[in-house]
């Protein structure tokens, strides 16, 4: 990925954004990035408890489909993206709390949707999810929605 600037105290200083593919040594970092970042939107929009969420990501999460996200050499969280032929499918995108609204996010989805290029990509969120203003402003648009959580498409020509 490339490099990106973190505003700190007024100052820029530039960060490092990598991403790489995650061993079975990252696991335990997975697990506990995905229930710490994802846990209150769950328990609020699902009523799923830290328990819940965590069989969610064992049920659902495949380690081969997941890339950890780097900042300047340390682990700062984790996307699942799976080739489902007519789309991309982002399973799950989770930034640990100290690294949130920091940019890293928005840099990893910008990435992916380069590299998508004229692939449709597609990920599920849940309504009161913040980060669903995040996609819409990367140009996601609602596809299908129930009363809870929203299906959302990314296409080249909707950015």
């Amino acid at each position: 990925m490339r490099d990106h600037g973190q505003l700190t105290g007024g100052v820029m200083r530039p960060m490092r954004i990598e991403r790489r593919r995650a061993l079975e040594h990252d696991r335990g970092f997975l697990e506990d990035v995905h229930v710490a970042a994802l846990g209150p939107v769950a328990l609020v929009g699902y009523g799923w408890p830290a328990c819940r969420l965590l069989d969610q990501f064992h049920a659902d999460i495949d380690l081969a489909s997941c890339y950890v996200l780097v900042v300047d050499g340390a682990r700062a969280g984790y996307f699942s993206i799976e080739d489902r032929g007519a789309f991309w499918y982002i399973d799950a995108i989770a930034i640990a709390r100290k690294y949130q609204r920091k940019g890293i996010g928005s840099a990893a989805l910008r990435e992916i949707l380069e590299d998508a290029g004229t692939t449709p990509v597609r990920l599920n969120v849940l309504r009161i999810n913040p980060a669903r203003a995040l996609y819409v402003r990367l140009g996601f648009r609602t596809i299908h929605e129930d009363a809870r959580r929203e299906v959302m498409e990314w296409r080249a020509s909707s950015r």
